[in-house]
């Protein structure tokens, strides 16, 4: 049996290509912050949410905690990442900076 999907083979394959493509640090560090606008999180959930391997993120975060960019918590054994005021005026930049990109198709 077949099943007719309305993806045609282009836009499967486009969407693959997609999917392969490695984010910039740049889109990186926005999906980070943009996800830390939501509040406090655990560095390994926020690892899965911005489907990135815990190692990488968590070397990535010491350095937006030594830019000030966000605070890292650490309560016995439990650590917790949040946004900073400072976090979040670059987070309002850089998405002013991808929305600019998007309309003109660079990423």
């Amino acid at each position: 049996m077949c099943i007719s999907s309305p993806i045609s083979s282009l836009q499967f394959s486009q969407g693959l290509q997609t999917m392969n493509k490695k984010r910039s640090k740049l889109l990186i560090v926005l999906d980070i912050l943009e996800t830390l606008m939501q509040g406090e999180i655990n560095p390994t959930r926020l690892a899965t949410i911005v489907n990135m391997p815990y190692d990488r993120l968590s070397g990535l975060l010491k350095e937006l905690n030594e830019k000030g960019l966000v605070k890292i918590t650490i309560i016995g054994k439990n650590k917790n990442v949040s946004i900073t005021p400072k976090g979040v005026e670059v987070y309002e930049e850089l998405k002013r900076i991808r929305e600019l990109l998007e309309d003109y198709g660079l990423i």
